[in-house]
């Protein structure tokens, strides 16, 4: 009788357990599976932009090269206008690029707005000089001020995907020792039964000893000594 109620009350812990493991399992997931849709949509539109700036910058940097090349002196005023437009296009991208939520807070952003504004300053100076055709001047110009102003900037926007990267990487990091943590944690709540049944086990193994003593050793009194 004991018995059946022991082993009724062990079958109702099981399924008990299993259900409390089910539904937390599906709330650890869910909760990854959200984390990491906050890190693509945050993450991910960044990086795009990040790379379509530069693609753009190195656009107006090469229109730059090819507005002061000789070969290209019946066509030079085309070029001229396409890099405007791509240097207008590239400063309002950065611009969007410097208010993200994603840069709020650090100094990326400001590196990105400060850098964006120095060399739209020095695109349109280099731009005045190509159109009061001082070729030789824009040529200096474009070398000695232009072309660093576009490294300083190019280095600011390797400093923010970098940022990215990072904070990508940790946030991965953190789930997988979120992960691990659980994993653990399941194993040793679902391995109680084992527990129990070696308890249960170890406990009719002593009295099964105990019982076994008392028959081969008749001498042993199991009772107290009657008084006299």
């Amino acid at each position: 009788m004991i018995f059946n109620r022991l082993k009724f009350i062990l079958i109702v812990a099981l399924l008990a357990s299993n259900l409390l493991v089910g539904v937390f399992s599906l709330y650890f997931l869910n909760s990854i599976n959200e984390r990491y849709a906050t890190l693509l949509d945050s993450s991910v539109p960044v990086i795009n932009s990040l790379r379509t700036l530069t693609r753009e910058l190195g656009a107006v940097q090469r229109l730059a090269r090819r507005v002061v090349d000789p070969t290209n002196e019946t066509s030079w005023k085309d070029l001229v206008q396409q890099l405007d437009d791509g240097s207008n296009s590239a400063k309002a991208h950065a611009r969007e690029i410097s208010a993200m939520e994603f840069f709020r807070d650090t100094r990326f952003g400001d590196n990105i707005a400060r850098s964006s504004t120095d060399y739209d300053e020095k695109a349109d100076a280099f731009l005045s000089l190509v159109r009061a055709q001082k070729f030789a001047e824009a040529n200096v110009f474009n070398a000695e001020t232009l072309r660093p102003s576009y490294d300083r900037y190019m280095l600011a926007l390797d400093g923010a995907a970098a940022h990215v990267q990072r904070e990508g990487a940790h946030l991965s990091a953190s789930y997988a020792a979120d992960s691990k943590l659980f994993s653990g944690f399941l194993l040793a709540f679902a391995g109680w039964p084992l527990l129990a049944a070696g308890i249960i086990v170890l406990v009719m193994a002593v009295l099964l000893v105990v019982l076994m003593a008392a028959v081969l050793v008749p001498g042993m009194s199991w009772r107290r000594p009657a008084e006299s």
